[in-house]
């Protein structure tokens, strides 16, 4: 009997398969090519859906050379071509395949992301998608926002998962807060002062930088922090007069549910939906201690998406 289930769910995984295709694109730009995956229903589409990662070296799957091991971006493009829609996700400048020049990374702004989402709806709209949705998970939510508010640039709507709905320097605040306090105030108050001179436009010398806050206030990264530290998501939001689906994860232990109240209240027109287990990489945990979700979570490609939020981000899609 055991044999025939084996053998049963073998036909089923194949016909699975047989219903989507997948290729790899390049997309030209100004200062190289985007490399990238799109996924296609057999049956076709007329709706596109850009993927838009998050923060770091995270790549067009959703992993990254941190320790980060989830494939959700690409389990989550899989679900959704299977409810009939394509999907493009693709590897950020200098991420990925996407190479850049070493030299020049330093120089990288976060408006150069906002630009390459641009050129990658351009892309689908020639490949001849007449409905392209911004997806935007965590920092690649305010990048879909400033896309989908643009003037050179159309789209027909957004979904903000585990979005930031405060400014660069009130997230970093809260996250090293978490990290830091009660047993490391002074690390926490040197922080402080960091975060206050870069959202003045103010550079500081690598000297000046604790070796515990290096990686992050590096000054090969403050031209991108002080560029993102301008823009406000709540202002956007509220400016943003696309279809919008806001997604929060009640166990997200980076951007807290709180970050997808203010941006529903900045934009109220919006749909608004919380999983009370999902975590920031959108699947289930079973706490929000952070060394344990991370080690359990984080690191897991085996566990699936949270119940629910492919289906919910489709049909959100297919009502517009």
């Amino acid at each position: 009997m055991r044999n025939i289930y084996l053998c049963t769910l073998s036909i089923l995984l194949g016909i699975a398969s047989a219903m989507a295709t997948e290729r790899e694109v390049s997309i030209p730009t100004s200062w190289g090519t985007i490399y990238g995956t799109l996924a296609t229903p057999t049956e076709g589409s007329d709706t596109a859906v850009v993927i838009i990662a998050g923060s770091g070296p995270t790549d067009r799957n959703g992993n990254s050379g941190l320790n980060l091991n989830t494939y959700a971006y690409k389990m989550l493009s899989e679900d959704l071509v299977a409810e009939g829609l394509a999907v493009l996700r693709y590897d950020k400048r200098a991420i990925g395949l996407s190479h850049y020049p070493t030299e020049d990374i330093p120089n990288v702004l976060f408006d150069d992301y906002v630009d390459d989402a641009k050129v990658c709806v351009e892309f689908l709209r020639a490949e001849g998608y007449s409905r392209i949705i911004l997806l935007g998970h965590s920092e690649g939510g305010l990048i879909s926002l400033l896309v989908a508010t643009a003037e050179d640039i159309e789209v027909d709507g957004i979904v903000l998962l585990s979005a930031a709905g405060f400014p660069m320097d009130e997230i970093l605040r809260w996250q090293l807060s978490e990290q830091l306090m009660p047993t490391h105030i002074g690390l926490m108050v040197t922080a402080n002062n960091l975060i206050l001179k870069l959202k003045s436009g103010e550079r500081i010398a690598q000297e000046s930088i604790p070796k515990e806050l290096l990686s992050l206030f590096h000054p090969n990264v403050q031209p991108f922090i002080i560029n993102q530290m301008n823009y406000d998501p709540r202002e956007v939001a509220a400016r943003c007069s696309k279809p919008m689906l806001i997604v929060a994860g009640g166990r997200d232990i980076q951007v807290t549910v709180a970050n997808g109240e203010a941006l529903h209240q900045a934009q109220p027109k919006a749909t608004y939906v919380i999983f009370e287990n999902m975590s920031h990489v959108m699947k289930d945990s079973l706490t929000t201690d952070r060394i344990e979700q991370i080690v359990s979570v984080y690191t897991n490609s085996q566990l699936p998406l949270t119940e629910g939020l492919s289906s919910t981000i489709a049909q959100f899609i297919n009502n517009i």
